[in-house]
């Protein structure tokens, strides 16, 4: 039986939606029409100005994640991230979030291995006037020692609900890299007291600078956002530069006190800029992100091969595909509440080093792949998350049919080429939770 924890809600939709069985009516769809403009401070513009919303959205993005960390300052980026909103040099906590709150607007931040991004949302109407708070909160933090002291319990807070198929996921990046990439998105505990106002300070001068700025809007103009970069008036900085994410492979477990095992396993995948990427994003939806059907059994191939093995306990397990400005990872997360957690672990290693694809299972995969592309360009949530990324990982932003376009060119080839380096890969091994019985990469 399947457990629901690794549903994803893109896939649950496909059976709300009712997915169109021809592909051709996702490929008559056009995407919002994307513009670019790299601006003299050497700051990035991306925008959809026309998208059909009356609620703009404009996000800033900063090189500034967890992979250019030093050892020293482990976590500083969870720490600048859950950060935002405090006093800066002119507005108060109160002031701000009283100003946003009066204006109807809604402002969060985000980090990653790659990013921390600012991203605020508010009706057209009243978006000019919440800019001036949330560049203020961007450009002029000041970190306050008493209130960074305040903020310790929302840290711990959050260190104390990051789910556990997130926690293995973390695990895994340090099996593989070690370090830049594997570093980790969460501040260690040994740092919550010992990081303060004047690292934070010195990490937000390095980092937050136009060489390592990215701002996009959906349903905001390119010239609002060129305004949005001279009004945050940021330092001309160097570029962020950090040694080339390697791949190494390796066996990290945590053992805890859960009745579930969750379990990941990946190999070296590429980049997004690779032009195998979207071969891997259509064998990514070959292995299976879950079932389409709330609570149904998945059409992937990781699911079929496990529940062929006669898995007496509920398990759980989607493929992952991992895609960073310079590496990759691709694998399967999975989560299993029985006692022996070995026989399902090599049901689906065996399926990763050699999936069965086949013509009919590469022409579904690329259809539920166009569908979740399709799906996100329905929302401006999405869309702007989908620029965003573009932009940061690969400098540039192609137009929607392109992307249509580059997976319908996928062939049974290039799918198995993408499979045969996942194959020759040595892969990681991450665990969490009831580890006991979980097997040894030797011995798989």
């Amino acid at each position: 039986m399947s457990m629901s924890t690794l549903k994803t809600p893109v896939m649950n939709n496909i059976a709300k939606r009712c997915y169109a069985s021809k592909t051709a009516a996702a490929l008559s769809i056009k995407g919002p029409q994307v513009q670019t403009k790299k601006l003299p401070n050497n700051s990035l513009v991306v925008a959809v100005p026309d998208y059909p919303t009356k609620i703009g959205r404009v996000s800033v993005t900063f090189l500034a994640g967890s992979r250019y960390e030093d050892p020293e300052n482990a976590g500083i980026a969870h720490l600048v991230r859950s950060s935002a909103g405090l006093s800066t040099e002119l507005s108060s906590t109160f002031s701000i979030i009283r100003n946003l709150g009066h204006l109807g607007t809604n402002y969060y931040v985000s980090s990653d291995r790659e990013t921390i991004t600012y991203t605020i949302e508010a009706h057209k109407d009243n978006l000019v006037s919440s800019l001036k708070y949330f560049i203020e909160s961007i450009s002029n933090q000041s970190f306050k020692p008493w209130e960074l002291s305040d903020n310790l319990k929302r840290v711990q807070y959050e260190l104390l609900t990051i789910p556990p198929e997130v926690r293995v996921l973390d695990l895994a990046h340090k099996a593989a890299y070690r370090n830049t990439l594997g570093n980790t998105v969460f501040l260690p505990k040994y740092n919550i007291k010992k990081l303060g106002s004047e690292h934070l300070l010195y990490y937000v001068k390095k980092n937050f600078n136009n060489q390592n700025a990215i701002i996009s809007s959906v349903g905001v103009d390119v010239d609002t956002l060129v305004h949005i970069s001279e009004d945050l008036n940021l330092p001309n900085g160097d570029a962020n530069c950090t040694t080339k994410a390697k791949y190494f492979g390796g066996d990290l477990r945590k053992s805890k006190s859960l009745d579930a095992t969750y379990l990941a396993v990946v190999g070296e995948g590429v980049s997004y800029k690779d032009s195998q990427s979207a071969s891997f994003a259509v064998l990514q939806y070959l292995l299976g992100k879950g079932s389409s059907v709330k609570w149904g059994v998945g059409q992937g191939v990781l699911e079929q091969n496990i529940l062929k093995a006669n898995c007496p306990d509920n398990f759980a397990v989607s493929a992952l595909n991992f895609n960073y400005s310079d590496s990759g990872l691709f694998g399967f997360l999975l989560a299993y509440n029985g006692k022996d957690v070995s026989n399902v672990l090599k049901a689906a290693v065996q399926s990763l080093r050699s999936p069965t694809v086949t013509e009919t299972e590469v022409n579904r995969a690329k259809k539920q792949l166009i569908f979740s592309l399709v799906s996100a360009s329905e929302s401006s949530t999405g869309v702007l998350e989908n620029i965003t990324h573009q932009a940061v990982t690969s400098g540039q932003v192609l137009p929607f049919e392109k992307l249509i376009a580059a997976v319908e060119a996928v062939t049974v080839e290039d799918v198995k080429k993408a499979a045969g380096k996942v194959a020759g890969s040595k892969l990681s091994l991450a665990g969490y939770g009831n580890v006991a019985t979980t097997p040894y990469l030797d011995n798989l």
